[in-house]
């Protein structure tokens, strides 16, 4: 099984179109199973896609507009001859003018899906206001819980990091589970956000892997990390069981396929029968 997480930074980059060619071809080259996609978004005043003009016909849809990132990469994938199921969900507002999501791309059939508001009192106009999205997908007669998750920061008051991920630990249960995404918690700071997650029983795959690059995912300032001077790890693949994870690395990073937002992504290779 091969998975794919990346933060798109959507709209907020130049030359999208072309990335967006650059992400498929990358996609189908590598063989991804299931990718994850956060800062998926639209214009809040693109036209409306119409159920119907859509490959995956699938009510959750319904709120998609004609430029979500999403939709345009899954029309591109199509184009080169690769079928994926799309789910998108919206988060919040963003950028005064983006309507903000999450979204899956899966080879597979989505068995189920789950939306999970990571905050109390959830406000779409607030952006630190998060949410997570579950689906379950059955690979080679495996079931997994896939989940999408792009994460507040440490201690802060108005959206805590830790109240996330209670919210979405109350969601893992036995089933292998894979939470990927953007955490927004550097790896190499002791007792803060990664430490938290391996508190609460994941296991980071970056240390199952057989084999690993330096995992660097962000390597100047971005929004969010504004003072940011040094390369950190913050785009995560967890697991709840301990996995044989073949391969563990980074990808958009100019070096394997080019730059294509302000993070890396972070790809995966997990050997089934081990399970």
């Amino acid at each position: 099984m091969k998975i794919l997480t990346l933060n798109t930074h959507s709209w907020q980059e130049d030359a999208q179109l072309e990335k967006i060619q650059i992400v498929a071809q990358a996609i189908i080259e590598q063989g991804f199973d299931v990718i994850a996609l956060q800062e998926v978004n639209q214009h809040q005043d693109a036209s409306k896609i119409h159920v119907k003009t859509m490959h995956n016909e699938d009510i959750r849809q319904k709120h998609l507009r004609e430029n979500n990132y999403g939709y345009l990469l899954q029309k591109k994938l199509s184009a080169l001859g690769a079928e994926y199921q799309l789910t998108w969900d919206f988060v919040h507002q963003s950028y005064e003018v983006y309507e903000e999501g999450l979204a899956f791309l899966s080879r597979h059939p989505v068995l189920e899906h789950e939306v999970i508001d990571l905050n109390e009192d959830y406000d779409i106009r607030f952006w630190k206001h998060r949410r997570a999205v579950r689906i379950k997908v059955s690979i080679k007669g495996h079931e997994f819980d896939f989940f999408n998750c792009h994460c507040g920061w440490w201690n802060d008051i108005e959206s805590p990091f830790q109240e996330h991920i209670d919210k979405i630990m109350a969601k893992v249960t036995s089933r292998p589970a894979l939470l990927l995404g953007d955490f927004n918690n550097p790896a190499h700071i002791l007792d803060q956000g990664h430490h938290y997650l391996l508190q609460k029983g994941l296991i980071d795959c970056y240390f199952l892997a057989k084999e690993k690059d330096e995992g660097t995912t962000v390597i100047k300032k971005i929004d969010g990390w504004k003072q940011n001077t040094n390369k950190l790890r913050i785009d995560f693949i967890l697991s709840n069981h301990s996995l044989l994870v073949k391969t563990h690395k980074t990808i958009f990073n100019d070096h394997f396929y080019p730059l294509v937002s302000d993070h890396f992504g972070v790809c995966a290779q997990i050997k089934l029968d081990a399970l």
